[in-house]
């Protein structure tokens, strides 16, 4: 198990202790005459919203289910609000130690503060500068225990915590109770000390507000679309409807799917390719990357060789019934690839890559085989330098750009790097961003908008780089979209139209 497989565990561990205590709580002051009735009345209320407001708060950040829930989205802010309201209470009156009780109020007050930032960005509107922080300071704590997907996986929420307002009964109660609160106290501190990198991170995007996209007056520059959640099944009806139009409403050059080795067989693929026939009949690029199947870490570690060929044979099912212009053998093996397998020798993927082009160059000789790269460490930098020799059987190289935990600094310092390998072949082969985008419900809406458009300034300013592929249509299972959950399109939607508008009328 990764260290962030176990840290992870340890915190969905607290987080339904948690939970389990606050219902515990609040059944507990429930039947006590002695207590005020106010306070009774508080706390019953949010432990009676708790679990359906923890499940409003997953579930009302996608596209698939997303629309039918956002009418209460505001459950989650007001049960966190709840929770601040009773430890203020419980300290007004004495029912709870200082030095335990507030320790716990400010615990809330950053959950509850959190909750109505993204409720407000979730709405289209601008928080105030120490909500959005404070925001990125959580998700940089979160980050400790679930790493990147942190930033983009609406499941990972903290969970406020009664102020423990009554006698321990017993002595194991006494135990539990100081273990929780000290895990509160521990996480309160983590986000606090992430606060002041937060600030810093936030504010870095504005380097980017006023960058310049590079003319291509022979049109050889092409903006993409992912479309789509991840495909385990077949694309669900709601992502085809809305992500095909977005991009024709886009006019995009290229769409980008992940197929997951689930869906590369059988019924499944067969319904992905009747799903984009009608937009690559307009002579409209098909990127296809395959993922990585849900049960992969065990699976490799039963067997290396039996994965890998399984996998192969899932590239031989996607060339042969997709015929893309860009097939992706494995995305981001160097940062999704270690997440989910483990971490690997630059040398197996070199041997993967090379096996997977084999394939797909004997099955359809126009597809161009690609590698991206995403963590701009030396292991990539090893892959890299073997995929964009001459003579190696990789067709086209690539990056993945994301904003990180702090803001644009990363970003920028990924830019450099990526910069820096393109320039030491004189002659270059193509290349692509298979991936750029932001996290608009930690760093906010605009500052997604200006995560695109700075790569997209950088990209058309490179000459190697023929390509963007804006991740993603929408908010499906992660929260990085271009539509949000309600189906209202988030700002940068305005900024692609205007990049692709600049970049055809220079090619004219």
């Amino acid at each position: 198990m990764t260290s962030h497989r176990l840290l992870g565990a340890i915190y969905l561990a607290l987080s339904v202790a948690m939970i389990a205590w606050d219902i515990l709580m609040a059944g507990r002051i429930a039947k006590l005459r002695r207590i005020p009735r106010g306070f009774q009345t508080i706390t019953g209320i949010a432990g009676l919203l708790l679990v359906p407001a923890l499940v409003v708060a997953y579930s009302s950040e996608s596209l698939l289910y997303g629309r039918a829930i956002i009418l209460v989205a505001w459950l989650w802010p007001f049960t966190a609000l709840l929770f601040v309201v009773q430890a203020i209470y419980a300290l007004g009156r004495r029912l709870v130690t200082p030095l335990l009780g507030f320790p716990l109020l400010v615990y809330n007050i950053i959950i509850a503060t959190v909750a109505v930032t993204k409720f407000v960005i979730s709405r289209g509107h601008s928080p105030t500068e120490f909500g959005l922080a404070l925001n990125a300071a959580q998700a940089s704590m979160l980050g400790t225990f679930f790493g990147t997907p942190a930033l983009w996986n609406p499941i990972y929420i903290q969970v406020p915590i009664f102020a423990p307002s009554l006698p321990a009964r017993w002595g194991f109660t006494r135990f539990a109770r100081v273990a929780l609160a000290g895990a509160a106290m521990a996480m309160t501190a983590l986000v606090v000390i992430e606060l002041p990198g937060a600030y810093a991170g936030i504010r870095s995007y504005a380097s980017h507000a006023n960058d310049q996209l590079q003319e291509h007056p022979d049109g050889d520059f092409r903006i993409g679309l992912k479309i789509f959640p991840d495909l385990r099944s077949g694309p669900p009806p709601l992502a085809i409807k809305y992500d095909l139009a977005l991009a024709d409403t886009l006019g995009v050059d290229a769409i980008s799917v992940v197929v997951d080795p689930e869906a590369a067989r059988g019924v499944a693929l067969d319904s992905l390719a009747r799903s984009i026939e009608q937009a690559r009949s307009d002579s409209t690029l098909l990127i296809v990357a395959l993922g990585y199947p849900k049960k992969g870490e065990e699976e490799f570690k039963q067997s290396r060789e039996a994965y890998t060929v399984a996998r192969l044979k899932d590239i031989d099912r996607i060339a042969r019934r997709l015929k893309p212009d860009y097939l992706i053998p494995a995305v981001d093996p160097l940062e999704e690839g270690t997440r989910i397998l483990g971490e690997e020798s630059p040398q197996y993927w070199i041997d993967y890559f090379t096996r997977a082009s084999r394939i797909a160059h004997y099955i359809y000789p126009r597809i161009k085989v690609s590698v991206p790269m995403s963590s701009y460490g030396t292991r990539d930098s090893t892959l890299y330098a073997w995929a964009a020799r001459p003579g190696s059987p990789i067709d086209v190289v690539g990056f993945s750009l994301f904003a990180g935990f702090d803001g644009a600094r990363s970003l920028d310092t990924h830019l450099r790097v990526a910069q820096r390998w393109m320039q030491q072949f004189p002659k270059p082969k193509e290349h692509w961003v298979f991936a750029a985008g932001g996290y608009p419900l930690v760093h906010g809406e605009e500052n997604q908008l200006r995560t695109i458009w700075g790569v997209l300034a950088w990209a058309t300013a490179e000459v190697p780089i023929k390509g963007l592929v804006v991740y993603e249509g929408g908010d499906y299972n992660s929260v990085r979209g271009l539509r949000a959950a309600g189906g209202r399109l988030r700002p940068a939607t305005d900024a692609i139209l205007r990049a692709e508008k600049g970049l055809r009328s220079g090619a004219q």
